[in-house]
């Protein structure tokens, strides 16, 4: 009985294989294979153009690149590439996009276009920039990107922009800081700490995250026994965020402990 349920069940999956082989078998017959079809770049252009009405952005990226693949010296060649990544950019297919426009500018480093590739790839980064509590690699690699825009292109039509989006950039890059830089605290390690808060005070001090930075330093400082730098980076906060509330903590914390803004005890 044990042996012809086992047979049974090899000749039910003999069977299914043969089903599926033939099914394979039947579809590669009935459909046709791609062909390579060469057009002038004309013609690939109002392909590609199609598709980028019908928002289909992976096809029309396909259908710009194919410009540079079977004509890579004509005139239409170069455009194709930049539009290419511009339909992979609206596709959100970030990497592909970037990669046409590494390309591109180690083709044409010296082209007029180059301001926008650098616009277009800072925007690839920028749009995958993640919450504080995660990886920040792609607000790093914005922000080199803009900077790189920036400085070479001060007048483009995209440094404008690309300036406004470095305050988020740079926003967020600190509250990366911020958030680490808690952690320590909570754990008692005020040396790393205090390392962090540095970072978001010279290095981020024009964003929203400084005052609490400040405030953050004196708890660490304290924390160690360090007073005189409490009270420096306390004196920090009076002069430049008064009216904050992190200041009003910072100044409460050092009065607790009998000190008062000019440094002598109460």
């Amino acid at each position: 009985m044990i042996k012809n349920q086992k047979i049974k069940k090899i000749f039910i999956t003999t069977f299914f294989i043969f089903l599926v082989n033939c099914n394979i078998k039947e579809r590669l017959q009935t459909t046709p294979m791609p062909t390579y079809v060469e057009k002038p770049p004309e013609l690939l252009w109002q392909d590609a153009n199609r598709y980028l009405k019908k928002k289909y952005y992976t096809e029309a990226a396909s259908a710009f690149e194919e410009i540079d693949k079977q004509h890579p010296y004509s005139k239409l060649a170069k455009k194709g590439q930049i539009m290419s990544a511009f339909a992979h950019y609206t596709a959100k297919e970030y990497n592909s996009s970037i990669f046409s426009i590494d390309r591109f500018i180690s083709l044409y480093p010296a082209d007029k276009k180059i301001s926008y590739m650098l616009y277009l790839k800072g925007l690839c980064y920028y749009e995958q920039i993640n919450n504080p509590t995660l990886d920040q690699s792609p607000s790093q690699k914005s922000k080199v990107v803009f900077e790189e825009l920036i400085k070479r292109y001060p007048n483009s039509n995209y440094t404008k922009d690309a300036k406004k989006k470095m305050f988020l950039i740079n926003d967020q890059l600190a509250a990366n800081e911020m958030t680490v830089g808690r952690f320590y605290q909570k754990k008692d390690r005020h040396l790393a700490a205090i390392e962090r808060f540095k970072v978001v005070v010279e290095n981020y001090g024009t964003t929203a995250q400084t005052p609490e930075a400040l405030y953050r330093l004196t708890e660490s400082y304290m924390s160690l026994g360090i007073l005189e730098e409490a009270q420096k980076t306390t004196a920090v906060l009076a002069y430049n965020y008064k009216r904050s509330n992190w200041y009003k903590l910072s100044y409460k914390l050092l009065k607790k402990y009998g000190y008062v803004k000019d440094g002598k005890k109460s």
